[in-house]
């Protein structure tokens, strides 16, 4: 899983002083591009007991210290021959990693540089487990690494591509068994190996109470899993990209089925671990056979993680607050290709040397010239320093405009990124046990790679024009869009709508402000219409504000249409205008506000008023109806205040009862709303001889309610919220 998780993390900024600080002691002058929020007088909170240590294994300098010179040991790239310094990358990680870790209440962190076949730094920071305590090992912890799991299937992928029995361009259905994926016939192209590398499958995402376990007893086979919570298609396969867990998992599923394999545990494991001497690192997960359900252990299930890995491997955290919570290990056994691989920082650094080294590790070869040239090129189309999905893996580019590919991960509780830039021969690898850990994970590759480069720090990019200059082209970029990275109906689809939406404004300096989940950030016009870069390149701030932005409009003009970022995860598509948040917010609002008002009507029972026999039965349902209405929002509210002290419980307990309750109320407000107009002709007939009567201003009132409140129903139908069974 990459990145929709993080989007629920919230930044805390007020140790940014403290990272500055950092790097302003280890680097240069004008070596930062990133530019750093100016230091401000805020104190640093102290961590919470007990403390990460700096160094928590005895130091291993993989490439020795030199004694008789002052200069600091070098290990040399075997590809470009460009020295690095190994002390001068161990004092920067030292200093950074520690501080990040305090700053974002990280509890332990496991790091792997290499240059070519050279291992530069392994070494682990802080802790991997509490009970017993035990610091962590880069050598022997293993940690999960998420998505990058998703590396190991695209490269035995190509090796069956390879041997020709997949091919590139041929349908996926006909790799897989018909009971668990074929073609869907509402679509005109076939699903082919190609859109699944490059993302392009066309897939919603649907990930809430299925994608991990936490209850053993619930844990699927990968067969019955493709065969439960298979995603709708909701495009054709090959229209842009939009990041697809399910794609990957197919892909696996597909190379394990033509290579005749028992699992794709046991494929990677034959054909990449086993012949790398990856000896710590595995897709096997720490099951008890006695707690799986008799319908997995019938269907049969990879053999869970020996003990002699699972005794290494770190535990999940969270933090509350105020300390860390230790967290149950979230099983993604049935996407094994996708999300479920662990290994330690050694295992993946002997593993970005084969990927530096075209496939190829003290003498043995993986993958031929053939997938050394796929894994580095495009399959889509995209504008210079976009990710085009090189064969599954994300490119991207340094300060200095070298190319480089990789993927970053993560569970629920873990985040993982390796970065390799062939051009200097480097491969850097870091993974955290804390669900906090996205921002350390993301940014010290990028802080790392550019002290390296030496790149120098130009400031905050200046906006060309103003607001005022060109209104019209702001105006037609602004807007409400949502990602397409999400799933399209039910509860599902309207609960990750609303987190997936971002707003886009101007200021009036020209500013382009994304508004997302995990903070806002600015963005600056370039002379290419509808391409907007960053501010400032800061990879500690929101995950969005690293990236440059590619807005789309129609032949014709008119507003932007959508818009994607460099890295290419998903695209933002402009919505309507009863699909934005603030307007489903806004008539919440009203709907509180009408319902109050019903019910103070209360107070006037008794009063000397003679209606009808069927406005007092109208009087009574609006009643009823209103307190259902409050009741449901209030029930929706309170569920979703839950996630804000344990976002992780939108994965794990799913669907929410108090969330499908809410909805199953609205739905009876919605039906009891709509029985009200169908029986509004009997509150405007006339008064008998023992009744007054309803004046026209109340019949007027009542039927204007009933129909705000059947509005209101037919947005939350929109919205998918009325569907408290899916």
């Amino acid at each position: 899983m990459s990145g929709f998780h993080a989007s629920l993390i919230k930044l805390t900024k007020h140790h940014l002083p403290l990272i500055a600080g950092v790097i302003t002691a280890l680097w240069p002058v004008g070596a930062f591009t990133a530019a750093m929020p100016p230091p401000v007088d805020v104190p640093v909170a102290a961590v919470e007991t007990p403390p990460a240590p700096v160094n928590p294994t005895p130091r291993r300098r993989i490439a020795p210290r030199v004694t008789v010179a002052p200069a600091p040991p070098l290990v040399v790239n075997r590809i470009t021959g460009t020295p690095v310094s190994a002390e001068d990358i161990e004092n920067f990680t030292d200093a950074l990693i520690p501080a990040l870790m305090q700053r974002d209440h990280v509890m332990g962190v496991t790091v792997a540089v290499v240059q070519g076949d050279a291992p530069v730094l392994i070494k682990g920071y802080g802790y991997d487990r509490l009970s017993p305590r035990h610091a962590v090992d880069g050598n022997a912890s293993l940690f999960r690494i998420g998505s990058i799991t998703k590396t190991f299937s695209w490269i035995v992928a190509r090796q069956e591509i390879e041997a020709g029995r997949l091919k590139l361009d041929g349908p996926v259905s006909a790799y897989l068994p018909p009971d668990i994926f074929r073609d869907d016939r509402r679509y005109t192209k076939p699903l082919r190996m190609r859109d699944l590398m490059a993302h392009t499958g066309g897939f919603e995402d649907s990930a809430l109470g299925h994608l991990f376990r936490l209850d053993q007893g619930r844990i699927e086979s990968t067969d019955t899993y493709f065969r439960r919570h298979a995603p709708d298609r909701v495009r054709e396969p090959g229209d842009f990209a939009s990041y697809s867990n399910y794609g990957a998992a197919l892909a696996a599923r597909a190379a394990a089925h033509t290579a005749k394999a028992a699992d794709v545990p046991t494929l990677m494991e034959a054909r990449i671990f086993r012949p790398l001497g990856l000896n710590s690192t595995t897709l096997r997960e720490p099951y008890d056979p006695a707690l799986i359900n008799a319908s997995a252990s019938a269907e049969g299930l990879p053999a869970p993680m020996p003990a002699s890995l699972s005794g290494r491997l770190s535990q999940g955290y969270s933090w509350d607050g105020a300390t860390w919570k230790t967290q149950p290990f979230d099983f993604a056994l049935p996407l094994a290709g996708a999300l479920s691989g662990s290994s330690t920082a050694a295992d993946m650094g002997r593993y970005m040397s084969l990927l530096l080294g075209d496939g190829q590790l003290n003498g043995v070869q993986l993958f031929d010239a053939g997938s050394t040239k796929a894994f580095r090129s495009p399959l889509l189309r995209m504008p210079n320093g976009y990710n085009g999905w090189a064969s599954g893996f994300r490119i991207g580019e340094t300060a200095q405009g070298r190319q480089t590919y990789g993927h970053s991960g993560a569970t629920l509780w873990f985040n993982a990124n390796m970065i390799l830039v062939p051009e200097l021969g480097i491969g850097i690898f870091i993974a955290a046990n804390t669900e906090t850990g996205d921002t350390l994970t993301r940014a010290y590759p990028e802080l790392l790679i550019r002290h390296l480069e030496g790149a120098g720090s130009g400031g905050p990019r200046l906006p060309a024009q103003t607001y005022a200059q060109n209104p019209a082209y702001f105006d037609a970029v602004s807007g409400t869009y949502v990602s397409s990275r999400r799933a399209f109906g039910g509860l599902e689809g309207a609960v990750t709508r609303l987190i997936n939406t971002v707003e886009v404004d101007v200021d009036n300096d020209g500013r382009l402000i994304v508004a997302a989940q995990d903070g806002a950030s600015a963005f600056v016009t370039t002379s290419a219409r509808g391409f907007f870069i960053p501010q400032e390149m800061n990879p500690l701030g929101p995950q969005i504000g690293f990236e440059n932005l590619h807005f789309l409009f129609k032949p014709q003009g008119g507003k932007a249409t959508a818009f994607e970022t460099s890295a290419n995860m998903a695209r933002f598509e402009r919505v309507a205008w009863y699909h934005t948040p603030d307007f489903l917010y806004s008539m919440t609002g009203l709907m509180l506000g009408s319902c109050v008002m019903v019910l103070m009507g209360l107070s006037r029972i008794g009063q000397r008023e003679h209606p009808t026999d069927p406005q007092i039965m109208a009087t009574w349902i609006s009643y009823a109806t209103a307190a259902v209405w409050i009741l449901a929002i209030a029930m929706f509210q309170s569920w979703k205040s839950s996630l804000d002290g344990d976002p992780s419980a939108l994965f794990t307990r799913w669907p929410s009862g108090q969330l499908q309750m809410a909805s199953g109320m609205a739905v009876l407000a919605s039906l009891a709303t709509l029985f009200q107009l169908g029986n509004l002709y009997r509150v405007y007939e006339e008064a008998n001889y023992h009744a007054d009567g309803w004046a026209l201003w109340q019949k007027a009132a009542h039927t204007a309610l009933n129909l705000g409140w059947l509005c209101y129903a037919i947005l939350l139908m929109a919205w998918g919220a009325l569907t408290p069974w899916g």
